[in-house]
């Protein structure tokens, strides 16, 4: 199944959908057992490469040659290829938006000393709690008293939004859902003290430094790898 035969099936975008979990759900429902996997790891590659395009990105290989090929592949060869160009198109993206920040914040652990996750995701949610307005926005609504009689956060925000006929404000109510439910998705991590997907760290971290359509995809992606990394298999 490769693109022709997605768009033959008429599978919806990630980006239909306000919460990419329910995207997924809707991928369960609608794909064949078989290809779930396959279509979940191709929507990834096409959020990735819409990213390279805003930002005027080369990508590191000749990529429609690549998922041609991988198209024409078995399972699990066939989704274990896409997830291994999925791999390498977002360590490059995150390698160049690291070099263009300039940044020496972000430091690497030294080698052959373990990450402590639940540190690590602290020393994120500080760093994001100082950076991102939305994030501490969120983060002032999930602290709230009265958490039964609040409005759910999406709902909060498209109310907040429904007055504003600027041209950024759908934008802007994207961004602020999916930082909601980026805040959710790192909670879950931290009380797990479960790792996160490898480069996590790094694009979360320069999330605020990016503006208008690429930092939605960006957001996007990484809650979209952050909720499949917690149930890697089709079945789960």
């Amino acid at each position: 199944m490769g693109k022709a035969m997605i768009d033959k099936l008429k599978i919806k975008s990630s980006k239909d959908f306000a919460d990419p979990r329910d995207w997924r759900d809707y991928v369960r429902a609608f794909v064949p057992d078989e290809d779930v996997d396959y279509v979940r790891a191709f929507e990834r590659a096409q959020l990735f490469l819409c990213f390279y395009k805003l930002r005027e990105m080369k990508p590191p290989t000749e990529v429609k040659a690549e998922l041609q090929r991988i198209a024409k592949l078995n399972e699990p060869e066939r989704t274990e290829a896409l997830e291994a160009l999925n791999d390498l198109l977002l360590a490059t993206a995150t390698m160049q938006l690291m070099s263009e920040c300039k940044s020496n914040t972000v430091a690497d652990n030294p080698p052959g000393v373990p990450i402590d996750p639940r540190e690590q995701i602290d020393t994120l949610l500080e760093h994001l709690g100082r950076t991102n307005p939305c994030y501490r926005f969120w983060r002032h609504y999930t602290g709230s008293a009265d958490s039964a009689g609040r409005l759910p956060w999406e709902e909060l925000v498209t109310t907040l939004h429904s007055l504003d006929l600027s041209k950024n404000a759908k934008s802007e109510e994207e961004y602020e859902v999916l930082i909601g439910q980026l805040g959710q998705l790192l909670a879950h991590y931290r009380d797990n003290n479960r790792p996160l997907p490898p480069l996590s760290f790094e694009r979360i971290w320069f999330l605020d430094r990016l503006r208008g359509p690429e930092r939605n995809l960006q957001a996007r992606a990484v809650v979209q790898g952050l909720i499949e990394a917690m149930k890697p298999c089709a079945s789960a």
